[in-house]
């Protein structure tokens, strides 16, 4: 049967109506989408509640697709000197470090911190083989890789104090004076956030450890 030409023009209008509809909605949600993307703006900010709307929580522009397995932990390294025979306060050297990386992404700052970082996780066992661990640890719980009793464990742990004996006592010399320091003590604070899908929670929510390290001799670091 012929097709009049009178439905072929409705087919046509309806199928040029339907592309228009959804090129707008393609147009649409690209702008919206480069709006959610861009730093804080009076706009963003006036139109915040409609493009969240949008956006989430299907088309979130976030760290999931490239880091399915984020850092479950945060460090924050906590150090006090001992001159003669007078122990002085405990002073956090974390904090400061990451605010000053976030006021200036481009500054050393980040560097710094990262020597911190690295040093925790190092005398923590934790260093690039989590998973591995895992694997392991789920099948021979009572190895000694899973106890942190084999050799491997046993030097990152000393390898982790060395150098956080040293970030220790550069720490005590801005504290108290170059040189001054006789010992020094780090006391870890590792906080475990909820999981990701408790993430809006308050950011106490968690579990917090404290671990205390035995006093370390001084380490005179530079010239």
């Amino acid at each position: 049967m012929a097709t009049s030409p009178q439905h072929r023009d409705g087919t046509d209008l309806l199928g040029v109506a339907a592309l228009a509809v959804c090129g707008t909605a393609f147009l649409a949600y690209v702008a919206n989408t480069v709006l959610y993307l861009t730093p804080p703006n009076p706009l963003k900010m006036q139109l915040l509640p409609v493009i969240s709307a949008i956006q989430h929580p299907l088309f979130a522009q976030n760290w999931h697709l490239f880091a399915p397995n984020p850092i479950r932990r945060d460090f924050v390294l906590t150090v006090r000197c001992r001159v003669g025979a007078a122990v002085g306060p405990w002073h956090d050297i974390t904090a400061p470090l990451v605010a000053a990386h976030q006021r200036t992404r481009s500054s050393p700052w980040g560097r710094l911190l990262r020597v911190q970082q690295n040093a925790v996780r190092v005398w923590l066992g934790r260093f690039g083989d989590e998973d591995w661990r895992a694997a392991v640890c789920r099948v021979r719980p009572q190895d000694p890789y899973c106890r942190g009793t084999d050799d491997v464990a046993r030097r990152m742990r000393e390898n982790g104090a060395h150098v956080l004996g040293r970030v220790a006592s550069v720490a005590c010399d801005r504290f108290v004076g170059r040189g001054r320091a006789a010992a020094v003590q780090v006391a870890l604070l590792v906080h475990t956030p909820p999981p990701i899908s408790r993430r809006f929670s308050p950011d106490d929510a968690g579990t917090t450890a404290y671990v205390l390290l035995p006093w370390m001799p001084y380490q005179r670091v530079g010239g």
